[in-house]
């Protein structure tokens, strides 16, 4: 009896010390570790998601929102053709220095003057209302203004006064019509900037009648 008994106490022994580390009980702690890496996988997830939805987000934004203009159509077209005719004026009052005539000098040089303090205020307009301005002339401009460069005496100083009365009576008229523009900075440029070009028309118009 005391063989059976002592046999049996080693069998219990051994089936508690099984229990203790049977692979059910590692598999439970495995599980619950599991899950809580589970969790920390999906609050990371979680917060991916959110990353990748923000950045989907401003993937679909312009690219460069700063070609998005703020005016209408008309009002960046005056401000094109502003631009141009205001390089135009600088350019050859640039080339017209090497008249001979006092007065067509002087006219050049007041050209040079005002119309560069035009074209600053222009481009610091368009670069506020995100428009583009051209820096380079139309071909047919340049064509032009290269023909000019040939010309000397006399007949340079007719055809720049000439050029001179024609362009600044269409400059005037653009003018005009940007003044009653919807947006006020375009309109304000415009409004301070007639009585200047229009001074230029005047005087250009007095010299073409002497040079006659």
């Amino acid at each position: 009896m005391k063989t059976l008994n002592l046999f049996g106490l080693l069998i219990a022994g051994a089936c508690s010390l099984q229990a203790c580390h049977s692979p059910e009980t590692r598999g439970g702690q495995s599980d619950s570790a599991a899950s809580d890496s589970g969790m920390t996988d999906s609050t990371g997830g979680s917060t991916n998601t959110t990353m990748d939805s923000t950045g989907s987000a401003k993937d679909s934004l312009p690219k460069d929102v700063t070609n998005q203009a703020k005016v209408d159509s008309d009002e960046a077209e005056f401000m094109k053709k502003a631009a141009v005719g205001g390089m135009m004026e600088v350019d050859l009052g640039k080339l017209a220095q090497k008249s001979t005539n006092p007065k067509v000098k002087a006219f050049a040089t007041q050209m040079v003057t005002d119309h560069t303090k035009a074209n600053t205020e222009l481009k610091a307009l368009a670069m506020n209302k995100k428009i583009l301005l051209p820096d380079t002339y139309p071909a047919e401009d340049k064509a032009h203004m290269d023909m000019m460069k040939k010309m000397t005496g006399a007949a340079f100083d007719k055809h720049y006064i000439d050029m001179m009365v024609t362009d600044h009576d269409k400059t005037v008229a653009l003018f005009k019509g940007a003044s009653s523009s919807q947006t006020k900075e375009v309109s304000d440029f415009a409004k301070k900037t007639i009585p200047v070009i229009t001074g230029h028309y005047e005087k250009a118009k007095a010299i073409q009648a002497e040079l006659k």
